[in-house]
């Protein structure tokens, strides 16, 4: 520090050339080789500034100057390391894109069930006996009436001999009670038999009567244990295997016949759904026209009579190539799982389904509409939210809320949010941003619905 007479203070001196404030000259001078030119052209500006007498004294002040420059240039460069370098700008997002489609559509509801032989028949022994031949051959289709099998006749035609036996048998005594009694007619006329030896007579013919009409119901009843060896086809129908073969016992009775084999009819075939109880209100609601209140009420039509299509898909069918129409829905709801069951018949004409397929019944729910489409990939979910990117001027790409519909195929059906021909994104989503420009292009079309 100065004196007011020129001269330079103690304290100044011991200040400016005693210890560095940096601590020690290691630290001035590694400040000196970071930042070399700021140094000096710091440097020279003080000694243009200071006077001869002076320099001595700034050279301790000069150090406190680097200190107050250097820090906070260094804090703000990262001290000696060199600068990073600076990553190169990325250019607009790459996208492609798909016009929105317009098509006629009509909603379904889909369901999955099983199919069901329209006629199934359990041929079963009516009468006991030995089978005696197989008169098929398994997986044949056989025609109403055609034998199937035959079991072993010998007793059942003995008692039919001896059920017409009984017949005669009693015509002949018939005969015998009816001479009697006009013979006694005569003589009860003169009073040379009792009244009591005439009705005897006449109670005689009554009784031949009576068993002779017992003895005819006796051998229809034999006659029809001996047509029952003859077991036959009850319907026409694909037939299964013969459950039981030549020279085994089977036994006969309503119910509890030995099972011989089975008969399906598959021309038309059923398939058969359970729906919700939901679904079916809608039905129903759907079935009376509220526009036509003088109508006759839904459940007086039957469903049959309707003419509501139903489309159907086997489990190797790519969309729903067969076609039919609902017959019959059941009476009630099942309380225990809340649906109810439906059945749809198809003609099946060249007998290719069988009854158990699984399959996927498609019902319609409304009538025909025009609807848009925009790929499936090209929609995003934003939590609970369904979006997808659309392309306006310059292509800019904007967002849009949507409210999907059914899907079909590949694509959705879009209620609410695009319209026909707008630039739709289908790839490259992940890279747009709301505002930003995009390089985009065309993308295949591949329509599949």
């Amino acid at each position: 520090m100065m004196t007011p007479d020129g001269t330079s203070s103690p304290r100044s001196g011991r200040l400016l050339h005693g210890r560095s404030p940096f601590g020690s000259k290691s630290r001035t001078l590694l400040i000196q080789r970071c930042f070399p030119d700021f140094c000096q052209t710091l440097g020279q500006c003080l000694s243009t500034a200071l006077s001869q007498e002076t320099r001595r004294a700034g050279e301790g002040m000069r150090q406190w100057l680097i200190l107050l420059g250097i820090v906070p240039f260094a804090l703000l460069t990262g001290g000696c390391s060199p600068p990073r370098p600076t990553l190169p700008q990325a250019g607009p997002a790459k996208v492609t894109w798909l016009l929105a489609a317009e098509q006629e559509l009509t909603d379904f509801d889909e369901f999955v069930g099983r199919t069901e032989a329209s006629e199934t028949v359990e041929v079963r022994s009516r009468v006991s006996g030995f089978i005696k031949t197989v008169d098929f051959r398994d997986g044949d289709i056989v025609s109403k009436g055609q034998q199937l099998f035959k079991i072993e006749p010998d007793t059942y035609e003995a008692i039919q001999d001896q059920s017409e036996s009984r017949i005669e048998l009693w015509k002949s005594k018939k005969e015998l009670a009816q001479s009697r009694l006009t013979r006694n007619e005569r003589l009860l006329a003169t009073n040379t038999i009792s009244q009591d030896e005439y009705n005897e007579t006449l109670a005689a013919v009554r009784e031949a009567d009576a068993n002779i009409v017992a003895a005819q119901a006796d051998a229809r009843r034999t006659q029809l244990d001996l047509d029952y060896t003859d077991v036959k086809a009850e319907i026409e129908g694909k037939i299964d295997r013969a459950f039981v073969t030549p020279g085994n016992v089977v036994t006969g009775g309503l119910g509890t016949g030995t099972l011989l084999t089975r008969i399906v009819k598959n021309a038309p075939i059923f398939a058969y759904v359970d729906v919700d109880e939901r679904t079916f209100l809608r039905y129903a609601r759907r079935f009376n026209d509220p526009e036509k209140p003088d109508a006759p009420p839904a459940q007086l039509i039957p469903v049959r009579d309707r003419n509501v299509g139903v489309e159907m898909q086997l489990a190797d069918d790519v969309g729903f190539p067969h076609r039919g129409f609902l017959d019959f829905i059941e009476n009630r709801v099942d309380a225990a799982t809340g649906t109810i069951r439906i059945r749809a018949v198809f003609e099946n004409k060249n007998l290719f389904l069988t009854g158990g397929l699984f399959v996927r019944l498609r019902i319609p729910t409304s009538p025909p509409y025009k609807a848009t489409l925009i790929p499936e990939q090209s929609i995003s979910t934003d939590q609970s939210f369904k979006y997808c990117w659309v392309l306006g001027a310059d292509d800019l790409p904007e967002r849009r809320n949507l409210t999907l519909g059914p899907r079909q195929g590949e694509w959705r059906v879009i209620r609410e949010g695009i319209q026909p021909g707008e630039k739709v994104v289908v790839e490259g989503v992940q890279r747009v941003r709301a505002g930003q420009k995009v390089e985009a292009k065309q993308a295949p079309v591949t329509k599949n619905w």
